[in-house]
């Protein structure tokens, strides 16, 4: 009997379409189910959140010496900062020499990151609790390194390179913590412009930049984010990525992120040649905090907020 209803169904105009578009849908949802489990599986198995395996337990370490190091690089650095990240950052380090040896170069450029902190403190006369400096001295005694050197270049040195080699003038482009003086928005516009010739999946051209001028706004904005601190209240502008979903399908669910990093890499370049000085900011947050974002800059529910 059912076999007789589908088939007398299949006769009526308009009505096998409609049918073989919701077989289609089903179809989509159920992949799309599959590949979001599949994704979870792997990321709870394998991320760095799983400090037992060498590369989960480097990952952390690097983490935790690029904010020390960022430390370092403050504007305004408080002398003394960082107390119980140093420790626990040190203590990091010890375990995994004892478990994977000292050869990893991450490895000795967060000792190297260990090492300038001492020396910055040194070199500033300030003392600091015997704690950390025995912690300190035992692992420069058990791994001796120089200390990292923290960049430092006038403007007009930063923007030496403009017109030289690819080479050069990629290796000129640094991210920048010590901002002052004003951005235009000819500057930015210059900049998206010339990071529009980004490359991106079939051409679809899915990310936008966002400009966010108003100062008060910028504040608003950077407060949701958790690593500007110390340095996010020079900065003139802020200028935020999204991407539109409605121009991936289906298995392309990594299309969006792939390709808004590509076009803030040319967008980096490109502001670095407009004479604008930049740092990038990750964008890791909870949906709440995300919410909050899209509040603050109405952003439509079918884009992405990349970075």
């Amino acid at each position: 009997m059912k076999k007789k209803i589908r088939q007398l169904l299949k006769r009526v105009p308009g009505v096998k379409a409609v049918y073989l578009l919701a077989c289609h849908l089903m179809l989509d949802r159920w992949r799309m189910r599959e590949m979001f489990a599949y994704d979870r599986a792997r990321f709870l198995k394998f991320s760095p959140h799983s400090r037992e395996t060498k590369a989960g337990a480097l990952a952390s370490i690097v983490m935790t010496y690029h904010i020390v190091e960022k430390g370092l690089t403050m504007p305004d650095m408080r002398l003394g900062f960082g107390r119980e990240m140093l420790l626990g950052l040190v203590a990091a380090l010890n375990d995994f020499a004892d478990r994977y040896g000292t050869d990893e170069a991450q490895f000795r450029a967060a000792v190297a990151v260990v090492a300038e902190y001492r020396k910055v403190h040194a070199d500033a006369g300030f003392a600091l609790d015997e704690e950390r400096v025995r912690a300190i001295d035992s692992l420069l005694a058990r791994v001796p390194v120089e200390p990292s050197r923290q960049i430092e270049m006038t403007r007009e040195r930063y923007f030496a390179d403009l017109d030289a080699p690819f080479e050069t003038f990629s290796a000129s482009r640094h991210s920048v913590r010590h901002f002052a003086g004003t951005v235009s928005l000819e500057q930015i516009r210059a900049a998206v412009a010339l990071a529009n010739n980004a490359p991106s999946a079939c051409n679809r051209q899915y990310v936008r930049v966002h400009c966010v001028s108003d100062h008060e706004k910028i504040r608003e904005c950077l407060a949701l984010q958790n690593g500007n601190r110390g340095f996010g209240h020079l900065a003139d502008k802020l200028l935020i990525l999204t991407a539109d979903l409605r121009a991936v399908w289906g298995t392309e669910r990594n299309d969006l992120f792939t390709n808004a990093g590509i076009y803030l890499m040319n967008l980096c370049y490109a502001l670095h040649k407009n004479r604008v000085a930049h740092c990038m900011l990750n964008w890791s947050v909870p949906p709440k905090t995300d919410r909050a974002l899209r509040r603050l800059l109405n952003t439509p529910p079918d884009f992405c907020i990349a970075v």
